[in-house]
């Protein structure tokens, strides 16, 4: 039974000194994709989601009722998105991140402000979903998901 205890406390000692320096650094990282797509889609640039994300990346959500597949596709939809409006503002609320392994999650709640050119100004609010999965030692965007919530538009 000690002996069981000492292995118990030496594992958790480990996981405990040595995790935090690898899950921080990830953390850092995916953060920093992340930050870096939102100021791009706040600065009505076509690059947003497109520079971080993988090949095969999925939008789906409030810009289109179907999933859009493909890194061209998603720009495609973004730039899209962007010529129809003079000003997208994009606020993230209750930022979170869970990293574990090679994935990583940024999910929350969003306020999106958008002024059409055609049309008048108006708010979304909804949820978001961000998925990360680390290739090669890099991170790349593989899903988003928006979606709106009920009654609040």
């Amino acid at each position: 039974m000690r002996r069981q205890r000492r292995y118990l406390f030496c594992t958790l000692l480990v996981l405990l000194t040595t995790s935090p320096v690898v899950y921080g650094d990830d953390l850092s990282e995916v953060r920093t994709l992340f930050d870096k797509d939102i100021h791009l889609l706040n600065a009505n640039s076509n690059d947003a989601f497109s520079v971080a994300a993988h090949d095969d990346v999925v939008l789906y959500g409030i810009l289109s009722p179907f999933a859009t597949k493909g890194k061209a596709a998603v720009q495609q939809l973004v730039a899209q998105y962007l010529d129809d409006h003079t000003r997208v503002n994009f606020l993230s609320v209750n930022l979170e991140f869970f990293v574990v392994g090679d994935s990583a999650v940024a999910w929350g709640h969003y306020a999106i402000s958008e002024t059409p050119k055609v049309g008048k100004r108006a708010s979304i609010y909804g949820r978001y979903t961000f998925t990360y999965t680390k290739i090669g030692g890099r991170w790349f965007l593989a899903a988003m998901h928006l979606s709106p919530l009920q009654g609040y538009q």
